[in-house]
This record gives C-alpha cells, structure tokens and sequence, in this order.
C-alpha cells in the first residue's frame, strides 16, 4: 500500500501549533514521552520517529465541512492510522449529518465506516443522537446499532443523558444501556456529574456507578476536580480520584470511597502564545493507604504556535461514561 507524502508535508507546512508532552526518565532528563501533535487547518497529525530516524506520521485526523446552512450541516471526518515505519496501515471514514429542530433541539446521525484488509471501506457503525431543550433542561438520547455476524444491524448501546440547571450549577445523569443475558437492554453504567461556579472557582464532581457482586449499580469510583485562575494569570486544576482501595491496595466489600491519586494541573500561557501544561500528582504509600506522599512531577505538555485548542493532559480520567 502506498502512502502519499505530499499531502502529509503540506499539513507540516502549513501547521497552526506544535504539542508535546515531556516526562522525566531515571536520572532525571526531559525526554519527549507521548508522540508530538501537528495541528493545521481541519487536520491534526501525531507523529513519531521511525527506526530510520525519520519524522513519519503515527496517526493523523481530518475533518471537513461538507454543508453547512440553517437547517444544519454535514461534516466528514477521516482518521488514517500509520504502520511504525509510516505506512498507511487503516482509514476511518465518519460522516455526521446534523439536522436542527428548533429551539436549540437537534438530530444527528453519524455512519462510520472502516477499511477492511483489501482496502475497502465497509459500514461499521450507525450512531443517532437526538437532543430536546425545554427551559433548564436538555435531554439527549443516543442509539448505537453495529453489524450482526449475518450482516444486518441491530442496537447494541443506547445512552440516555439528562441535564438541569444553569451555567452556575448543573446535575448532569448519564445512563448507558447495554444488551443483557435476559435479551433486551438493561441499565449497564450511570454517571452523575454536579457542576458549580462561584466566585472565580469552578468545581466538577463526577460520580461513576457499575454493576457491583450483586449485580446492582454501585458507586465505583469518584473525581472531584477544583480549577480556579492564579494572580499571575495561568490556572490550576485539582483533580482527587477516590475509589474504594487505593492502587496497589485490597478491595474490601462495602468499603467506603477514599482519595487514591491527587492530580495538580497547571496552565500556563507564555508572552509568544504558546501553553504549557505541567501535570503533578501525589499518591498514598504502599505502607499506607491513608496518607498522600509528596508532589512528583509526572509530565509537561508543550504546544507552540495557535494553541488556543491545544490537548489537555492525557492522564486525566474521562468524564464520561466508558463505552
């Protein structure tokens, strides 16, 4: 299969910022940990070096705007992914057409196709989102049908999202339905996530429920994340991760949630525009499940150039529901 350098050379040109993510080894040296992301127009690259010592691209993602009016829009997003030595090893092929309903409500559908060993893009996934604003409330309803083993389509995920509130406090709950042994779909996962905003401090609570011994929904794990903005204009970000144990640490039934892992993120915006994110986190000791050791800085993100989208750190749990 051949790969075709000069589109991939004209993103480089053409590229708006430069992210990447530094950690520290054994003895104490900067080294460039997660692969660099080259960000253009619409196109966004992640690339490694080969065992020629040559810059190849590992996985690079573009999107484009294919329609666009009142009534809503249609847009083509394409992932290629690269062998280590840059070959084009698979495409990923979505298109989302977007319908407005009226009153910030909205249909979107979204196929997502795959390239197969021959190269052939074959329909992987049909995925419907249907989203209703009444005042404060906004429901959103989510279907996701992929292939049987006899080629037809059948609904494998359904996600039902409901959120109340304002921009100074919002309950979001997020329900994931799945197919269960009984047939039919039954409640898999539910996340309920608080958001408040005062006095120049925003924090987010996420708690996430999983089926637990008895088969019922229970509290696995929760994040409490506190960002506020510093004096000398960057923000900090705390993130504390609980969980019944503490890594390393045995379960007990019925234990009650603990801190596990304290994350501190720093964001800091230079005079040239560039950002740097800086990651620190503080862990109980093996000894002691009780007590969060010293700050150790775990990594630092750098992008350069239009860095107003740049990554955020990697390390961050995500904030919704798994899939």
């Amino acid at each position: 299969m051949k790969l075709y350098v000069l589109p991939l050379l004209s993103a480089f040109a053409l590229a708006q910022s430069t992210t990447t993510t530094y950690t520290t080894d054994i003895n104490g040296n900067r080294v460039a940990g997660l692969p660099p992301t080259v960000s253009a127009d619409h196109t966004q690259t992640q690339v490694t070096q080969s065992i020629n010592g040559h810059q190849v691209p590992l996985e690079q993602r573009e999107e484009k705007v294919l329609r666009k009016d009142a009534s809503g829009s249609v847009t083509e997003t394409i992932v290629r992914k690269y062998t280590p030595n840059g070959q084009l090893a698979s495409t990923e092929r979505v298109v989302t057409e977007q319908q407005n309903t009226g009153a910030g409500g909205s249909v979107v559908r979204a196929t997502t196709y795959q390239s197969d060993i021959n190269g052939q893009q074959r329909e992987v996934e049909r995925r419907t989102t249907e989203t209703r604003v009444s005042g404060n409330s906004t429901n959103i309803e989510t279907s996701i049908a992929r292939p049987t083993i006899n080629g037809s389509f059948d609904t494998t995920e359904k996600r039902s999202s409901v959120s109340t509130g304002t921009d100074a406090s919002k309950t979001t709950t997020e329900t994931v339905y799945r197919p269960s042994q009984n047939g039919g779909l039954s409640e898999a996962l539910r996340m309920v996530k608080q958001e408040t905003k005062a006095n120049g401090q925003s924090v987010v609570n996420i708690a996430n429920y999983e089926p637990g011994m008895t088969g019922k929904l229970e509290l696995h794990d929760q994040t409490v994340s506190t960002s506020a903005k510093q004096p000398d204009g960057s923000e900090t970000t705390q993130v504390d991760l609980y969980a019944p144990a503490a890594d390393g640490h045995v379960r007990e039934s019925g234990a009650k949630q603990q801190i596990k892992e304290e994350q501190i993120i720093t964001r800091k915006v230079g005079a040239d525009g560039s950002v740097t994110e800086t990651l620190s986190v503080r862990r109980p000791s093996v000894s002691d499940a009780t007590k969060l050791g010293n700050p150790q800085q775990i990594s630092q993100t750098v992008c350069q150039g239009k860095c107003e989208s740049a990554p955020a750190p990697q390390s961050v749990p995500p904030t919704t529901p798994k899939p």
